[in-house]
């Protein structure tokens, strides 16, 4: 049996995924079993996935309709016989020595997961993200304080704040530990899923390794979810920040993460009306103002920037202040109290 399966959901990704596949094959852990899930793609990824599997039988190919990562990601867990699982998105790759890095640092803890620092690539440059901390292993409070609340908002929204990549490729994960916890992928979802399986794996966990070393380049790729015009960006925001707030209440955790919730969600508005108003949007002009209109009319965002706290530099409150007298001046809440 293959010791490592790598999941690598592909949906129109024949630019970049040849790259990807080939530092998968690359590996210096040669025990690997490589699922490629077809998401019903429309270009030429399927082809090359099979060009690909005739030159390595470590390599499976799955051919599915699309029906978005989540699913993707789903059915991959649900094939893998890997006593361990890793994830890598086909815009990506990985250094060579990646996941005999990861597989060592696991073979020598009894924590199910391991999570290494990336490189984040453009054009330009290749820069690396590397954890604030030094510890090696992480206890479940641990866990908590330095990645978790990190993962789900910042603290302050002046730019001296310390943000932790929710992603699921940059670990690797004990099988047994992802079908005991019964963790998959929220379907429905189509940003920023990863970020709730991930807080969901590590509020799981009693705890997890650490490795300092770079060992995965995102790619921002323009043309992704996450880089491109999105004319769901509010609902998909909106359903992420239910689900972690959910998340966060089962798990006790309200107090210490509220104003960080909120944060996110004023930060979420922000993004969705910059998406809005991006001229290279494919919505009319109307349905845009629409939705714009629709964001800065959100009771649940009055709420919430009546009620954050800003922790840090005045002028920033002032700011804020300023913009919650604009909402309130051209658009009122409306009164909900019986008459």
């Amino acid at each position: 049996m293959n010791t490592i399966s790598v999941i690598v959901p592909i949906y129109n990704a024949e630019k970049y995924l040849e790259k990807c596949l080939d530092s998968l094959i690359a590996q210096t852990y040669k025990e690997l079993e490589i699922i490629l899930i077809n998401d019903g793609s429309k270009d030429n990824s399927l082809t090359i996935c099979e060009c690909y599997k005739e030159a390595d039988p470590r390599i499976k190919v799955i051919n599915k309709v699309n029906e978005g990562v989540s699913v993707a990601r789903n059915t991959g867990i649900e094939v893998a016989t890997g006593e361990y699982i890793g994830f890598v998105d086909p815009d990506d790759w990985v250094e060579p020595e990646m996941y005999e890095t990861l597989y060592k640092r696991l073979q020598n803890s009894d924590y199910p997961i391991c999570l290494c620092n990336y490189f984040k690539d453009n054009k330009r440059a290749s820069t690396p993200k590397l954890f604030e901390f030094e510890e090696a292993c992480l206890e479940h409070d641990q866990i908590i304080d330095k990645l978790i609340t990190n993962m789900i908002g910042i603290e302050d929204i002046t730019p001296k704040y310390i943000y932790v990549m929710g992603s699921v490729w940059r670990g690797l994960y004990r099988k047994s530990f992802i079908d005991e916890q019964n963790l998959r992928f929220k379907k429905g979802i189509s940003i920023m899923e990863d970020l709730i399986f991930m807080v969901q794996a590590l509020l799981s966990t009693e705890g997890m390794c650490i490795e300092h070393s770079v060992q995965y380049h995102y790619v921002k790729n323009p043309k992704s979810v996450l880089h491109s015009y999105n004319k769901n960006m509010w609902i998909d925001q909106v359903k992420v920040h239910n689900t972690l707030e959910e998340i966060v209440i089962a798990a006790g955790l309200e107090e210490k993460m509220r104003n960080r919730l909120d944060l996110r969600y004023i930060s979420m508005a922000f993004s969705s009306i910059f998406n809005e108003a991006n001229i290279s949007g494919k919505a009319k002009l109307k349905n845009r103002a629409e939705t714009i209109k629709q964001i800065c009319t959100d009771d649940k965002l009055k709420i919430v920037m009546d009620r954050v706290k800003f922790i840090q530099k005045p002028n920033v409150q002032v700011k804020i202040s300023e913009l919650k007298e604009f909402i309130n001046e051209k658009w009122p809440r409306r009164n909900t109290s019986s008459s």
